[in-house]
């Protein structure tokens, strides 16, 4: 998708309306492209299940469902390559990426306060551990992004964060992901 060839007289002209009415919802092209692409695009959920594991394993298969359709690709794609032309379109990339990260920061506060990671646990690097792979496969490498590799994702991503044994039982972390 060529988002920079989107324009506001252009959404003017195939909605009917305006250029006016365009503009006093959306004074810029970048706060139509915002708009756009989260209403296109849902956000990945990390409910609070109670364990780190299983909220990020939730989370995971819920952007790996997302990555893996078509309108996705096109977006992402079509944003990263307008963000590396235009300032407008980069901030439009970093205020999407923050938005996306958010259930992950929460899972990771929450498992800060269960005890299962350390206080000095980065949620936004943990972030970035995750999803980094999953784009990459996405994206560049053509992988397969299927249920043993999000397993061995979240696991390799606790095991960086040095994720603790659950409390209240025997199971550690990397046995709920088995």
């Amino acid at each position: 998708m060529q988002l920079q060839a989107i324009s506001i007289e252009a959404v003017a002209a195939r909605s009917g309306s305006a250029k006016t009415t365009i503009y006093r919802h959306w004074p810029t092209k970048q706060d139509l492209l915002i708009d756009v692409v989260d209403e296109a695009l849902p956000v990945a959920e990390a409910p609070d299940t109670g364990r780190v594991a299983d909220d990020l394993r939730h989370f995971a298969h819920d952007l790996a469902r997302i990555l893996k359709t078509e309108l996705m690709s096109s977006l992402i794609t079509g944003v990263v390559d307008a963000s590396e032309r235009e300032p407008g379109m980069a901030k439009l990339l970093a205020d999407f990426t923050v938005r996306r990260r958010r259930p992950i920061h929460g899972s990771v506060k929450r498992a800060i306060a269960r005890g299962e990671l350390d206080a000095a646990a980065d949620p936004d690097l943990i972030a970035s551990l995750l999803l980094g792979p999953l784009f990459y496969r996405r994206l560049i490498s053509h992988q397969p992004i299927n249920n043993a590799f999000l397993s061995q994702l979240v696991s390799a991503v606790l095991a960086a964060a040095g994720a603790t044994p659950v409390q209240g039982g025997e199971r550690s972390v990397r046995s709920l992901l088995d």
